[in-house]
């Protein structure tokens, strides 16, 4: 399938490892221009490398840490002065810290609210208004199950992912008729450092976490990618304001 995205110029964050990785070189396959931002730097010039060899017209390194107000508008300037308004933009990122209610501090919300909400809002505050003006757009944000079926000890995951899928689904109504499309993707339980973090080394809490899957594993970066990825096409024009999972069957909700 030709996806109609080659030439393009395409954003994705949290793209120097895991699913923002994937998701970027699997856009570099069908041609786009390609810019990756995160806040590991050194590891981006590597991406960049890779994707080149992929298949990208161009590729770019763009230092931004969305949960440091002060780097995103500076990252953004230098974006659109230097690679252009992106046309396509994947919204990735870390993960808060883990807990329950009750073990949270204000400051720990704070970072979250910055971290899963603020920042993104910023990167689209930026990025709407020229994809309307062109009248194609496409917005991938990368949540996470919790936002289907709350998660224990992940509260702010599950209060700030779910504030942003809510974001999105009214800005999607906004601008469906520009052209533009916004979706979600549910993430379930991936082999990142993010899981690692959550888990460490024991090896059974990990096969007690995929034995809950019904799909009886944990995922892989890669699985990710291909979903992504057809929502940034334009033969996905009619899908918008969705929050589909990628989760093996874990969520079990009507729709999950």
């Amino acid at each position: 399938m030709d996806l109609g995205i080659r030439g393009r110029t395409a954003l994705v964050t949290g793209a120097s490892a895991g699913i923002g990785e994937a998701i970027a070189l699997k856009l570099a396959a069908e041609g786009v221009r390609l810019a990756v931002a995160a806040r590991r730097a050194d590891r981006l010039d590597a991406v960049v490398g890779e994707a080149k060899r992929a298949g990208a017209t161009d590729a770019a390194a763009f230092a931004l840490d969305l949960s440091d107000r002060d780097s995103i508008a500076p990252a953004l300037e230098r974006l659109a002065r230097e690679f252009g308004e992106p046309e396509i933009v994947v919204l990735n990122g870390g993960g808060p810290k883990p807990g329950r209610f009750t073990e949270m501090s204000r400051d720990d919300w704070d970072a979250a609210y910055q971290l899963l909400l603020r920042g993104q809002v910023e990167i689209l505050d930026s990025v709407v208004p020229a994809m309307r003006a062109r009248k194609w757009g496409r917005i991938v944000a990368l949540t996470s199950s919790s936002v289907k079926q709350p998660i224990d000890t992940l509260v702010l995951s599950n209060a700030f992912r779910t504030a942003l899928v809510s974001a999105l689904r009214t800005l999607a109504v906004e601008v469906a008729a520009d052209g533009v499309t916004v979706n979600c993707i549910a993430t379930g339980r991936v082999e990142t450092a993010r899981l690692r973090s959550l888990y460490g080394d024991d090896e059974q809490r990990l096969r007690e976490a995929a034995r809950e899957i019904p799909a009886g594993r944990i995922a892989t970066p890669d699985e990710f990618a291909p979903t992504a990825v057809f929502l940034c096409s334009e033969p996905a024009r009619y899908v918008t304001g969705q929050t589909i999972s990628v989760d093996g069957g874990l969520v079990r909700g009507l729709f999950g």
